[in-house]
């Protein structure tokens, strides 16, 4: 996975990845410019912190992405999935777009599935 580590984007490991079940679940679909659509959770953090839920059109998710569109769509799986990278921010991409990961690196060893 692709994050960025001491100010450069890098390769690293994923150090933590939890599966949470849910039922009835919404996630934020946000169209950004250039096409990529990111499916998240309202709560799930930008990478500079904020809730990817208070976003609106026009906003900058990160410095290369601008927000064209953002609804609230059913989420049809069982599980929802939160990863860790193994690097200083926490932060990495997901549909090229830079987000903050839900997870800490408090206790965080590398543990896959919940």
């Amino acid at each position: 996975m692709y994050s960025v580590d001491e100010g450069a984007i890098l390769a690293v490991r994923i150090a933590r990845v939890t599966r949470t079940p849910v039922l009835n679940h919404r996630v934020l679909r946000l169209v950004l410019e250039g096409g990529a659509v990111l499916e998240m959770s309202p709560g799930h953090p930008t990478a500079d912190g904020r809730q990817l839920g208070s976003l609106l059109q026009g906003d900058e998710l990160d410095e290369q992405h601008s927000v064209l569109s953002a609804k609230l769509v059913d989420y049809p799986y069982a599980h929802t999935y939160d990863i860790l990278p193994d690097s200083s921010t926490g932060a990495y991409f997901a549909a090229g777009a830079l987000v903050g990961s839900t997870l800490t690196r408090k206790d965080s060893h590398t543990v896959f599935g919940n």
